[in-house]
């Protein structure tokens, strides 16, 4: 077959050293590999691209023949960002498909509009959807820690896109925001839509598995017990917040339980008869039914607690009990705020500051008083609702209650009595 005017061997070095024309453009075919044409302008830019026709779009011939179909083009890149060698790969590739009947232009807007659906948010909003609301107690903490932390800045990226080096950034503008324990809560449920993403083959890794922080290493310490002044300070300044949020940080005091099992307590988990708070087993940490006896101070803030008409609602809430509280961080802060100003009156001094604390610390400083005041472990567990070893599925929600009611209302007075003395100090000022 006679070589046509054309059409030349490409070399590395006959593409760097090719001349571009005084006007317009010139393009050639490569001998070696049918169909790559490098085209080069006047300005000297190279670009390579491939020409193929698919076989099948021609229709059939009287004999049953595929016939190929109309002449198509596909851009490759230019030179030197796209090599020789590399182009010539794609080009046979891309050939190659055609010979089998498949338009790698098709496949091509297929994947991009795949890429364009699995944005991060919109993989995100499905596995909130379709895997975390269902099968997560806590779904809505994740749906939270995600809108909050990651979708400002990965919105709009396309999930396979983002590479390991992206979380570690993401995790490290935390951590330098003193948000720590933020960022192992991204981590983790970063790690979890991974794990479900590669599951539905939407990624083929989890840029998280494996990844090491030495920084966000998991706390095993439950946390701290907070001193007698501290805890003076912040009883106050939740009796100044008032309701929703200060009665519930007083109920938390008082009892040592996990926050959501106040903040979404319901009216119908309140026994009045028999002065309990009963926490229903399908929004339990245990999965089971845990009973919370309440002292007297405890149900007298709760009896006081506002009532709604219908059938049920929520304990604390903004909406007439309609949804339970939200807004848990700038409660917080206004109850920081407060308790320093009141800890710098305990003691005198202009200038003292309230230790960083958790709310998840109320539990401990219950259970640390708790066993000052010389009940057992045993005791202390039920209270805190602390499953026994191998039995959590089947742990008997009556077990200790009486020990219960009695610990509980010692703790209680144990509290009065720090705070009748903070109120005593402050009236004499």
């Amino acid at each position: 077959m006679p070589r046509t005017p054309n059409m030349r061997r490409f070399t590395d070095q006959m593409v760097e050293r090719l001349r571009p024309p005084t006007s317009g453009r010139i393009e050639l075919g490569d001998e070696m590999c049918p169909g790559l044409l490098l085209r080069v302008t006047e300005r000297g830019v190279r670009s390579f691209s491939v020409i193929y026709k698919v076989v099948g779009e021609g229709g059939v011939s009287a004999t049953g023949r595929l016939l190929k179909g109309k002449q198509r083009r596909i851009t490759l890149g230019q030179w030197p960002a796209l090599q020789l060698r590399e182009a010539r790969k794609r080009a046979r590739e891309i050939v190659a498909a055609a010979l089998e009947g498949r338009d790698v232009r098709d496949e091509q807007r297929a994947q991009n509009l795949l890429r364009a659906a699995n944005t991060f948010e919109g993989v995100a909003e499905r596995f909130i959807r379709l895997h975390a609301k269902p099968n997560v107690k806590s779904w809505r903490n994740i749906e939270r820690v995600l809108k909050l932390h990651v979708l400002p800045h990965w919105r709009e990226r396309v999930l396979k896109d983002i590479r390991r080096s992206d979380v570690h950034q993401l995790l490290d503008d935390l951590t330098a925001q003193g948000k720590v324990g933020t960022a192992r809560e991204v981590r983790k449920h970063l790690s979890s839509l991974f794990n479900w993403a590669v599951d539905r083959e939407i990624v083929t890794d989890n840029p998280v598995y494996g990844m090491t922080r030495a920084d966000l290493r998991n706390n095993h310490q439950a946390g701290r017990a907070l001193e007698d002044n501290e805890l003076r300070a912040i009883w106050q300044a939740a009796g100044e917040l008032g309701y929703p949020f200060g009665k519930m940080y007083q109920l938390l005091i008082l009892t040592g339980q996990r926050r959501n099992e106040w903040a979404e307590a319901r009216r119908s988990e309140i026994n009045a008869e028999k002065r309990w708070l009963e926490v229903a087993r399908s929004r339990y940490k245990g999965d089971r039914e845990h009973i919370v006896p309440l002292a007297d101070v405890a149900w007298t803030i709760v009896d006081a607690l506002p009532a709604w008409p219908g059938n049920d609602y929520c304990l604390f809430s903004t909406t007439d009990g309609r949804k339970p509280v939200s807004g848990f961080s700038r409660a917080k802060s206004r109850l920081d705020k407060r308790a320093r100003q009141i800890l710098r009156q305990i003691t005198d001094n202009p200038k003292a500051e309230l230790p960083r604390y958790r709310v998840h610390d109320f539990r401990v400083t219950c259970e640390t008083r708790l066993a000052n005041l010389g009940f057992s472990q045993e005791v202390r567990d039920a209270v805190l609702g602390h499953a026994k070893p191998g039995l959590q599925k089947t742990y008997n929600k009556h077990d200790y209650l009486e020990e219960k009611r009695e610990a509980l209302g010692a703790y209680a007075r144990h509290v009065l009595q720090l705070t009748s003395q903070t109120q005593c100090q402050s009236d004499m000022k």
